[in-house]
């Protein structure tokens, strides 16, 4: 008989946090019987704060495994696979064949196999807290906040299976999805659901999660609680395109946190969110030197760190594996607009000081003129880090943590309300919802005079500006959307800040002679997609090779 997964039960005791829990650092617990932690609140709270471990962190990954190293992960990931940026190959980072569209992602690769294992990974472990909570000793306001963020963190794992392993919900609600596997002692040899089944089965548990976290007050950020749940809950309903529901979950959570950030807290980097006391962060998470995520933070991958650190990987305050920048259309995008500081730039192409970029987010790194006229590449400072300590405390080779990574803001609800408004006008103004955002981002000339499908794409457009490199654009709205990726390559025409040419050559149309080369994936196209592991087909007899995933094609 085929098993699979069943194992993953037992490791999750492997991986139990003990103590200093607050910084999610971990312990040797393989030794303990798994009675110890199912017969008490107190013992499901360990299994509670590994669960985190894993849907925040991973497992440790290599520099080859950090865009899959959970929710953080997922903040480079999608946007990989879009069009507004532009990775380097250098250091083999996870972001490169993401962003190339590799085949490291089929059925024999790690790639197809990473988010399936680490999500189901999540899943068995809430499975176990779920199954186990309503049975143990403890009072019922512990019982229903370990279930409430153990339906959440399996709702957001079958999620980002289901949207990486399937076609959109719009067009795709009765085909193969995932296999919905509720219970930790499940038959290994289970079928597939169909999309429709998941995303049913995703609602049903976020509602839950959202009803019994209701009197749960997190100490820490990174909790998961009714606030995040409805977030959650309205990503899921703006993918299913259930406007009213996202509207309605979205509002719950910008009726908390819609104090928009400043102008000094945008041009902060990001990386002290947390300790700033940011109103609009509703979910974020502060990585340090004990939580063995080293130097896989979505901070140590854009390549956007002070010129006068230098040019090399171990220049400046932390690691950085020198890959992300923002395209040149992306750029375009705050074209005419010298008022909203998302798109402040300094234009210099020789001699780029820190005092010329760091009052602005799009600079050229212009002592860098390696390869590839990676001088001529944007880079973006929004996501950019000097650690936990000042600027002045940073020497070469001195590298430091304490990166706090946002993983949910108030801005992202009000663009939902915004675009759940734009196809149902009954639920609020759309135009007005937008013209909040753009106001508070010192929009020179505001959206005005549109409705339709231009409103939409105003949002559409006000999301790539707001929310780039947090997870929400690239390949995820593409998806959603059903819409093409278009790239244009490094040119003349848009001297030479576009695309490499690697991010192009696994796309339809690239002939690298033309004058302006570009590359074109379509529409619900399955190179955005994995393919099902090969371990999932030998080991599980209730599916088989024609449940696969094509590798390309609609």
């Amino acid at each position: 008989m085929k098993k699979i997964f069943i194992s993953i039960v037992l490791v999750v005791f492997g991986a139990i946090i003990c103590g200093c829990d607050k910084q999610l650092t971990t312990h040797d617990a393989t030794k303990v019987d798994s009675s110890t932690f199912t017969t008490s609140t107190a013992g499901l709270n360990q299994v509670l704060t590994a669960t985190y471990k894993a849907f925040l962190m991973g497992a440790g990954e290599s520099q080859t495994g950090a865009s899959y190293q959970g929710v953080s992960g997922f903040l480079m990931y999608y946007d990989m696979m879009g069009s507004d940026v532009t990775v380097n190959e250098w250091y083999g980072a996870s972001p490169e064949p993401i962003y190339e569209f590799k085949p490291s992602r089929r059925e024999a690769a790690s790639g197809a196999s990473n988010i399936w294992s680490k999500m189901y990974n999540i899943i068995n472990m809430s499975n176990i807290i779920v199954d186990a909570a309503p049975e143990t000793s403890g009072s019922d306001s512990e019982k229903n906040a370990l279930i409430g963020q153990a339906k959440a963190m399996r709702a957001f794992a079958y999620f980002h299976l289901i949207m990486n392993y399937q076609q959109t919900y719009a067009m795709a609600k009765d085909k193969r999805g995932v296999i919905l596997r509720l219970h930790p002692d499940d038959d290994p040899n289970l079928g597939f659901s169909t999309v429709g089944q998941c995303y049913d089965q995703i609602v049903a548990d976020l509602q839950d999660a959202e009803t019994k976290l209701s009197g749960f007050n997190r100490s820490e950020k990174w909790e998961v609680d009714a606030s995040v749940a409805a977030g959650m809950l309205a990503r899921v309903y703006q993918v299913m395109g259930n406007w009213s529901g996202a509207y309605a979950e979205a509002k719950k959570v910008y009726d908390k946190y819609g104090t928009l950030m400043s102008k000094e807290q945008w041009c902060s980097g990001m990386d002290h969110l947390m300790e700033d006391g940011c109103s609009e962060l509703v979910w974020g998470v502060k990585y340090t030197n004990l939580s063995n995520v080293s130097s896989n933070t979505v901070f140590n991958n854009w390549y956007n760190f002070d010129p006068s650190y230098g040019e090399g990987l171990n220049d400046g305050p932390m690691y950085h594996f020198l890959d992300i920048f923002v395209d040149d259309s992306y750029v375009k995008l705050f074209e005419g607009d010298n008022t909203d500081y998302r798109g402040t730039k300094c234009d210099k192409t020789e001699g780029v000081t820190d005092e010329d970029e760091m009052n602005v987010m799009f600079w050229h790194r212009s002592a860098n003129a390696l390869h590839d006229r990676v001088n001529a590449k944007w880079a973006y400072n929004k996501l950019k880090s000097y650690g936990d300590g000042t600027y002045e405390q940073h020497t070469n080779g001195n590298h430091v943590y304490g990166i706090s990574v946002p993983m949910m803001r108030g801005s992202e609800m009000l663009l939902i309300m915004a675009e759940a408004a734009a196809h149902e006008p009954g639920l609020g103004n759309a135009l007005q919802l937008l013209n909040t955002l753009q106001n508070a981002r010192q929009v020179k000339e505001p959206t005005s005079g549109v409705s339709g499908a231009d409103l939409l794409e105003a949002i559409y457009v006000e999301r790539r500006k707001e929310l780039l490199g947090e997870g929400v654009t690239g390949s995820y709205d593409l998806l959603r959307l059903q819409r093409p990726l278009v790239r244009y390559g490094a040119s003349a025409a848009n001297n030479y800040a576009g695309h490499f040419p690697w991010g192009l050559t696994e796309m339809d149309g690239y002939n690298g002679a033309d004058s302006q080369p570009q590359g074109t994936i379509p529409s619900n196209d399955y190179r955005f997609l994995c393919q099902i592991p090969q371990m999932e087909i030998a080991n599980n007899e209730a599916v088989s090779s024609s449940d696969q995933n094509p590798i390309k094609g609609q």
